[in-house]
């Protein structure tokens, strides 16, 4: 989920961008959440772009960072990173910077999820199971899935 709101922060047009979601996309993580918290973090977007965006500009005209950003975006294909574009740079950092703080407030909204909410919610859909017959075939198919797959 921390990784999702990372990559709603960078541009979703650049080639970090795609450096970094192919890779998540390979590992075994809970893709859904990935993709749901990306989602929900374009939605808060226009909130901390101005951020984002003036951060990445403070950060890229600091004069102590002019020469080694010089030497960096001079090496081949470094250029198409979109490093020297304040709100990709801005984004990236506020990102990276943010995903231990992020990754806690995760992990404590998922233990109140599974705390509280869990049970009703299964509940819930055990009963749209039982009213269109579908769905209940459906559920008992991904109960079965998840016995066989060892998933609890």
């Amino acid at each position: 989920m921390a990784a999702g709101l990372t990559l709603a922060l960078i541009p979703g047009s650049t080639v970090i961008w795609f450096l970094i979601f192919i890779p998540l996309m390979l590992v075994r993580i809970n893709q859904a959440a990935l993709i749901g918290t990306m989602a929900v973090g374009r939605l808060l977007m226009p909130l901390v772009d101005p951020l984002s965006e003036r951060l990445g500009f403070i950060l890229l005209n600091r004069p102590e960072l002019y020469e080694p950003m010089g030497h960096i975006l001079s090496l081949p294909l470094i250029g198409w990173l979109r490093l020297d574009d304040s709100m990709v740079f801005g984004g990236m950092i506020i990102g990276i910077a943010a995903w231990p703080l992020w990754f806690l407030i995760c992990l404590l909204l998922l233990g109140l999820y599974r705390k509280f909410l869990a049970s009703k919610l299964g509940i819930i859909f055990r009963r749209v199971g039982e009213k269109v017959p579908f769905l209940g075939k459906f559920g008992k198919a991904v109960s079965a899935a998840r016995s066989i797959g060892g998933i609890s």
